[in-house]
């Protein structure tokens, strides 16, 4: 996609997305990326020596045999302070704010942040602080002051790798475009009706090399699965870009794969009173937990225990979206477990799966996301407030007879943590320059208290994979930069982002930028 260009242009060295504070002048100074200095101090952190290798790479274009020559305003230091030294993983409510100042004292720039993920938000922006004279090859920076936070704090893009497999490569590549945008989450829809890709030591049965057109258990092939080894390469490679992994095990519905290694695990549906065959396809009959079964809760929590070990974020995503319920109502037994128990409606079955199963991932040591099914269902759980308040909710609904912003309006009423997604899927395409409408959308843009709008903690980009593989998967979100546009939407204060035009400029440096990279 190309951006056409009409307004006034930006100047180069542009940031993306656009800082909460910024002053910059004409006054120019140069730099030479291959000689330049980093003093940060006493820090001992695997995450600042990364990100300085990667950076000082970044800004190396031009040829080894380039003369810098002598320049009065040559800039040759970065002084990087970090008040609080601690090195460990990304969390929900990390502190990202930072301050640029360029020049600071003798020669030098001057970076500034309270923790490690701050630093690492203000060498991106530097990187792109910089720019090639047009004139003279010349690496230039402008006299320039920064102080920048986070608008929202949950900054997320999320890929589906079950319904096409994604190779290690390009979920690598996207690591790098999201930190080029300043995204600081990766939700990892791991598994789903189509294949089961996770290597389980726990159950190995589930990655046997079977299609889903078979009977039979499954990933695609034995090249198609993603080995413990490497999801522990993507979730280092993510913390090294202060880049959380939350993966996603969506239950109870979408476990069509679940259930061709263990079939006692799957709801058994019914039809005129005989149990129907096994249908394979999208939103089969057969692809649901059966949620009155001890032994549905066993193998899930082990599952999940292991889970646990894998993944270091605090919270797992349960899914928990599309679950129909006919197949429950068919079920002899599940209609014996209703009558025992007086249940008078089937959503009082939904509770009870939804109340056992974050129950049992809280023991285990996770908080939970779920995408918002459970509460338009009506479950009890949400409405009393019975499952805990740090239980997240994501928006992905919207349609003319109840908008997303409808959703967000009564899920925040309830005092619950919000993530948006409604109007950010970008496996859906359209011609001409869609990023417009992705970046008009904004998470508080519904009609609701303060209070209410501050539950509201980000949003993400999703990416379903139905029409989506390795061939098209960047070019969906970055080359068409429509996932930039949601991540300033996402960083950047909503009234200096107000003007579509204004951003165009900027966006377009950051296309160029990013296709620079080879991201």
């Amino acid at each position: 996609m190309q951006i056409t260009l009409y307004e006034k242009r930006w100047p180069q060295g542009s940031v993306w997305p656009l800082p909460q504070k910024w002053k910059t002048s004409e006054k120019v100074f140069s730099i030479n990326p291959r000689e330049m200095h980093f003093d940060f101090g006493d820090i001992q952190c695997d995450i600042i020596d990364e990100a300085i290798h990667r950076y000082k790479k970044l800004l190396s274009i031009l040829p080894e045999s380039h003369n810098f020559g002598e320049n009065q305003n040559l800039l040759n230091s970065y002084e990087m302070q970090i008040v609080k030294k601690q090195c460990g993983s990304p969390k929900l409510g990390d502190d990202e704010s930072y301050e640029i100042t360029v020049p600071y004292k003798h020669r030098k720039i001057l970076l500034k942040s309270n923790t490690v993920w701050g630093m690492l938000r203000a060498m991106e922006t530097i990187s792109q602080l910089v720019y090639i004279s047009s004139t003279s090859n010349v690496y230039l920076i402008n006299e320039t002051k920064i102080e920048d936070w986070p608008r929202f704090t949950h900054r997320g893009v999320m890929i589906d790798s079950a319904r096409h497999f994604i190779p290690m490569s390009t979920l690598l590549r996207n690591l790098d475009a999201m930190s080029y945008n300043k995204m600081n989450v990766f939700h990892w829809h791991l598994i789903d009706d189509q294949s089961f890709p996770f290597e389980s030591k726990q159950f190995p049965n589930l990655t046997k090399l079977v299609r889903i057109i078979l009977p039979e258990e499954g990933a695609y092939s034995s090249k198609h699965v993603y080995t413990q080894r490497d999801v522990k390469k993507v979730i280092h490679e993510a913390r090294l870009r202060g880049i959380r992994v939350i993966p996603e095990i969506d239950t109870p519905g979408h476990t069509q794969s679940f259930g061709k290694a263990f079939p006692n695990l799957l709801t058994k549906c019914y039809s005129d009173g005989k149990a129907m065959q096994e249908i394979y396809g999208k939103h089969a009959k057969q692809e649901i937990l059966n949620p009155i079964s001890n032994y549905t809760y066993d193998l899930l929590t082990t599952f999940f225990k292991e889970i646990r070990q894998v993944f270091s974020d605090d919270f797992i995503h349960l899914g928990m979206d599309e679950v129909y319920y006919d197949c429950w109502l068919s079920n002899p037994d599940i209609q014996l477990f209703m009558k025992m128990h007086n249940l008078t409606n089937v959503n009082q079955v939904e509770q009870f799966y939804v109340e056992n199963t974050l129950k049992n991932v809280r023991n285990i040591g996770f908080k939970s996301i779920v995408w918002q099914d459970p509460a338009d269902n009506g479950v009890e759980s949400f409405e009393m407030f019975q499952v805990p308040n740090d239980t997240i909710i994501q928006i992905w609904k919207d349609s003319q007879d109840k908008t997303w912003k409808d959703y967000m309006a009564e899920i925040t009423e309830k005092n619950r943590q919000t993530i948006l997604s409604s109007c950010w899927y970008l496996n859906y395409i359209s011609y001409g320059q869609d990023w417009r409408k992705l970046y008009s959308c904004d998470p508080h843009d519904f009609k609701g208290s303060e209070e209410q709008k501050s539950h509201v903690i980000g949003g993400e980009a999703c990416l379903w994979s139905e029409y989506v593989d390795a061939t098209n998967l960047l070019s969906r979100l970055c080359n068409t930069p429509r996932a930039s546009a949601v991540a300033e939407r996402l960083w950047s204060d909503p009234l200096s982002t107000a003007v579509t035009g204004d951003a165009m400029f900027r966006l377009d440096e950051q296309r160029c930028r990013m296709l620079r990279t080879k991201y």
